[in-house]
């Protein structure tokens, strides 16, 4: 689950106070969070760990596979298969792997040189063709890994889109561990994982990539924006699906965000209705809310069919009474820009693949930089724990009112 809703870290909360009571086991604290969060990393990993100390080793390596799946950063995971699976090439293949993720560990680096542990090959000598192919979406992942913020080569990116779909689950592990806040000064990775999920095409990974398009680190959220796109304009009819679905009880940024990607379609039948369909809940929003769903639908409308167009009349006749003083000026000052931006649009060609994956990309220096998360709903709760909604608590001291 990417970047989970606070009700998962409340259950999180809820299940690590009653752990620390007695009045719950870990395992069944973690067998319910994992019931609740199937990509949990922290409640995959304990639980496979678990049952590879209880002697039941399937099991242990049915977890450890899922653990991987959940964050395929950790070598722990790859460790864990290295002891479990039944000895020989592959279960070696598989700890050679964990090994070499651990001198990439920082605190293992140390323990490692002291037991003069070696840093294995990523291929083995006479490894068995059927072990060279299983390990080599994860082996692939680890190349994109390590070359971190480096630039890449093209092969690279070539071999991963080659087996794109054995890769695909293992990238959308990357989204769920930077989620998890486990992908640590990477964004490198991240960035490139978003835009191979996005020419590899499979529109299962739109729900992921929706959820890092509002994101305002550029690098990161125009990543997202552009798999997004690649996606939708390669299977329009399932992404106008997959929106629609994706607008059912959205925040207001996340539905601006969608309004976004919906302008950058395809022109297919469903695609207005669907826009229109975006301001269903308008009336649960707060003001400023309100103002972005609409705005966002409005100019959204105005690129796709110009501003005498019935979408676009449609939006304004339901709507416009709700924006208010400063969005109306917004928005007049938007329709002066509209039609030379469709021109731009209409004309503009999308980087490649490699445009997007190959550079290296910039460190930043500013130690005050913070990680451009999802903003938090001015109707949930705070994030402090209080109870309170959040535009009743924080709200005012996060945005320095």
């Amino acid at each position: 689950m990417i970047f989970p809703p606070e009700s998962v870290y409340e259950l999180r909360r809820e299940l690590a106070a009653r752990m620390a009571t007695g009045a719950l086991t870990k395992a069944e604290a973690y067998r319910q969070a994992l019931a609740v969060d199937p990509h949990d990393p922290v409640a995959t990993g304990f639980l496979a760990l678990t049952a590879e100390e209880e002697g039941d080793l399937i099991r242990a390596a049915q977890l450890g596979r899922r653990f991987i799946q959940a964050n395929p950063i950790s070598h722990e995971g790859y460790m864990l298969l290295g002891r479990v699976l039944p000895k020989g090439p592959l279960s070696t293949a598989y700890l050679a792997l964990g090994i070499k993720k651990l001198h990439f560990d920082p605190e293992a680096k140390e323990r490692l040189a002291s037991a003069n542990v070696p840093d294995p090959p990523l291929v083995l000598p006479d490894e068995p063709e059927a072990v060279t192919r299983e390990l080599e979406p994860h082996r692939l992942l680890h190349e994109l890994f390590a070359a971190g913020l480096n630039a890449i080569d093209a092969s690279l990116i070539d071999r991963v889109l080659a087996r794109g779909a054995d890769c695909a689950p293992l990238l959308l592990g990357v989204l769920n561990a930077y989620g998890e806040d486990l992908l640590h000064d990477n964004d490198g990775l991240l960035v490139r994982a978003l835009a191979l999920l996005g020419e590899i095409g499979n529109p299962a990974a739109l729900n992921a990539l929706a959820r890092f398009v509002p994101l305002e680190d550029e690098t990161i959220g125009g990543a997202a924006r552009w798999a997004f796109t690649r996606i939708a304009r390669q299977r329009p009819a399932e992404t106008l699906d997959i929106v629609r679905r994706l607008a059912i009880g959205a925040e207001a940024l996340d539905l601006a965000a969608l309004a976004q990607q919906l302008c950058l379609m395809p022109e297919i039948p469903g695609r207005s209705g669907v826009l229109l369909s975006l301001a269903d809940n308008i009336g649960e929003f707060e003001k400023d809310e309100r103002d972005l769903v609409i705005v966002s639908m409005l100019t959204s409308a105005l690129v796709m069919h110009g501003a005498h167009a019935e979408p676009a009349i449609a939006i304004e006749a339901r709507y416009g009474a709700q924006l208010s003083r400063e969005a109306r000026k917004e928005l007049k000052n938007l329709r002066a820009e509209i039609e030379a931006a469709r021109q731009e649009i209409a004309e503009v060609e999308e980087p490649s693949i490699y445009e997007v994956c190959l550079d290296g990309f910039d460190v930043v220096e500013d130690e005050t930089f913070e990680r451009a998360e999802p903003k938090l709903g001015r109707n949930e709760p705070c994030w402090c724990g209080s109870g309170k909604k959040y535009k009743k608590c924080h709200l005012d001291s996060d945005e320095g009112h």
